[in-house]
């Protein structure tokens, strides 16, 4: 193989540069030696030829001839009175052979629009669909590439690839015309001193004097009719638009029938725009479509390329990916073709005026990801939730649904427990949104707790995390078994208005928690069945309000939304030092020992504790302790003069089953009690 060649002038960060490598490829392949070979780097763009630098300079600059592109369906193509047609001229009145193919698409085109009748821009509706047919008869077939990228025709009605703007033009700036305006200038039939210093500045980024012109929608930072310098004339290199252009004609679009119809699913790779996942995302902007155009790490040649872009299909569950969101989570499954190690994601959105600008919206890397996987399990509530972003909501419904696609989003990107957590969040968010707005409610999530699970808790440092999950996975018994999702989102207006509070936010996490507690506790058929056990240092957190308690209740509204049944585990033991009184409270409360009757709470217990009497409670629970063989350390007397506990917190605390080994370490430290050798929890 040859050597390969790094040009760091051609990077797939921009949507121009990702497009120069295609047509350096297209070029090179076509023109000098079908062996040709690419690929991408974090460097750069990398050639394997048989040409060094200077030699690839001396080929553009004496050998190389550059494709035919003509747009006569557009105004401001050069084909018009009105038009700038300087540049269509020059290349007529040349003899240079390089520029023989372009002359006869000029000659062609002339002669289409003289059949057709025109001496206008065309109209819309009718003229332009005859043109275009008329064009795809008569067209040389080397100037028939440039039609098929810019335009398709589906049941005889234009559509247009987003790569291409509306057919070759984005707004008052066609792409056709400035081609043939850089053509002219590489060519030397204009300012020829140039040439050499601007294609080494494309190639490897070496300084040049650029030229008074624009870039169209392939930058980020000019728009086609607007100077990012004020009233100064926009620059850019007549090269990287040769290059950029010839790439995109690699993007013929020969899926549409296959993939459907629209502009959309007109061009490969090309998605429903998603304004989520990166930094310069703003609520609101319109956005035509988005590029995730795939990059390959392995050289390849340009018919391995075409074969790629034309298939143009990321697959997600068997089925065509949709949205940038269904995308990440292909990424994440390795649901894409071969060869393809990330794709470069690029919104085109409207930013000057009623033009479009490319926006790099950062690369996604393909490699397997557990945590997109995971999302599947969100499946078809994900879906409809984002469907209604779209439709006549309020404002706080829609905010909450934006967050929610965010935060999908970076979990299909980065798979970390931190993003899980604020997935989870953000669904907690949506679901009281709902609850509160009276916006219809879904029903629970089925079969997603255990990956979930596993996906969240698994480093075991998050202590908020922790103990939402241990609450979320709290229910009660029987048939008509309830859950916490009931009161704290499904039914939380219902809820707030039977306790008083003037809505289900009104009230703090832990003040919902006692008062679930507390109907719980005075209702006998309320048996509670535990899930996830606790770690008794978290209760006591929370007992003591050293925990983030906003974001335990975001989180917590958000897993109580997933379906916990069978779902059981113990953490590992925390050795913590506990507050005595919340220690012998936990005890009445949970007694761990495999006895025939153990110590349990009277009912009225949770209401006495939120009422203020924890003082009371505490003095019959330590008699009870002694009456079932748990006798504390302390007596009475000792706990009557400790600080006195907060009642809801503890309430809350006592709410969910604490794990049986720090329990027993409980046991050990603060009773006489000894304990049997099968009575050792496991």
């Amino acid at each position: 193989m040859p050597e390969p060649l790094l040009l760091p002038g051609v990077r797939s960060s921009t949507l121009l540069g990702y497009l120069k490598g295609l047509g350096l490829l297209s070029i090179l392949a076509r023109q000098d030696d079908a062996r040709t070979r690419a690929a991408w780097s974090e460097d750069g763009f990398v050639l394997y030829t048989e040409r060094d630098l200077a030699s690839l300079e001396a080929f553009f600059l004496e050998r190389w001839s550059p494709a035919p592109v003509v747009s006569p369906w557009n105004g401001g193509s050069g084909f018009y009175l009105k038009d700038n047609t300087e540049a269509f001229e020059r290349i007529e009145r040349s003899d240079d052979p390089r520029l023989a193919p372009f002359n006869a698409a000029i000659t062609a085109a002339r002669a289409a629009i003289a059949v057709c009748g025109l001496t206008a821009k065309p109209e819309p509706k009718l003229e332009k669909p005859t043109l275009l047919r008329t064009l795809r008869a008569t067209l040389p077939d080397d100037a028939l590439e440039w039609l098929d990228a810019a335009v398709v025709l589906v049941d005889g009605e234009p559509r247009y690839p987003p790569v291409l703007g509306s057919g070759g033009n984005d707004g008052r700036y066609d792409v056709a015309n400035n081609y043939a305006q850089a053509v002219t200038s590489v060519l030397g039939l204009h300012e020829a001193d140039a040439r050499r210093s601007r294609l080494r500045n494309a190639l490897v980024g070496a300084p040049a004097d650029l030229h008074a012109m624009s870039l169209a929608h392939l930058t980020r930072d000019a728009s086609p009719v607007n100077s990012p310098n004020g009233e100064a004339d926009a620059l850019g290199n007549p090269w990287d638009l040769v290059f950029a252009v010839t790439g995109a004609m690699v993007f013929a679009a020969g899926v549409t029938r296959r993939l459907g119809v629209g502009g959309a699913a007109a061009a490969p790779f090309t998605l429903r725009p998603t304004g989520t996942g990166y930094g310069s995302a703003v609520r609101g902007e319109k956005g035509r479509d988005e590029l995730w155009l795939p990059t390959w790490s392995r050289p390849a040649t340009l018919a391995e390329v075409r074969a790629l872009l034309r298939e143009g299909r990321i697959q997600l569950q068997r089925r065509d990916a949709a949205s940038a969101l269904d995308a990440a989570r292909a990424a994440g499954e390795l649901g894409v073709a071969r060869g393809i190690s990330g794709f470069e994601r690029f919104a085109i959105l409207e930013r000057a005026g009623q033009s479009n600008l490319s926006v790099p919206a950062g690369q996604i890397k393909v490699q397997a990801n557990p945590a997109a996987e995971a999302l599947a399990t969100l499946d078809p509530w994900l879906g409809r939730m984002l469907a209604r972003a779209a439709g006549d909501l309020p404002a706080a419904q829609r905010t909450a649904l934006r967050a929610l696609e965010q935060r999908a989003f970076d979990l299909a990107r980065t798979g970390t427990p931190q993003a899980a957590a604020a997935l989870v969040s953000a669904i907690g968010d949506v679901e009281i949104a709902c609850a509160v707005g009276r916006v219809e409610a879904v029903r629970p999530l089925r079969a997603s707790a255990v990956p979930w699970w596993s996906l969240l808790i698994s480093d075991g440092t998050d202590p908020e995390l922790r103990l939402a999950a241990a609450f979320a996975s709290l229910r009660t018994r029987g048939e008509n078994g309830q859950a916490l999702r009931a009161p704290l989102v499904g039914k939380a207006r219902e809820y707030a208005v039977a306790e008083g509070w003037s809505a289900p936010r009104a009230a703090p996490i832990v003040t919902q928690l006692a008062a679930v507690h507390e109907r719980w506790s005075l209702a006998p058929e309320q048996d509670l069945a535990f899930g996830l056990a606790a770690q008794v240092g978290d209760l006591q957190r929370l007992a003591q309000r050293e925990l983030d308690e906003r974001r335990l209740a975001s989180l917590l509204r958000g897993l109580v939304v997933l379906d916990w049944h069978d779902v059981a585990g113990e953490p590992l033991l925390t050795r913590t030092v506990v507050n005595p009184p919340l220690a012998l409270l936990l005890l009445a409360f949970h007694d761990p020992r495999r006895v025939d009757v153990p110590v349990s709470p009277r009912p009225e217990w949770v209401a006495r504790l939120r009422a203020g009497q924890a003082r009371d409670v505490l003095a019959e629970a330590h008699l009870r302790l002694r009456l079932g063989g748990l006798s504390p350390i302390a007596t009475a007397t000792d706990l009557a003069e400790t600080p006195a506990l907060h009642g809801d917190r503890v309430a809350a605390a006592l709410l969910p089953r604490p794990a049986a080994r720090d329990l027993h370490a409980l046991i050990r430290s603060l009773t006489t009690y000894d304990p049997a050798e099968d009575d050792v929890a496991p």
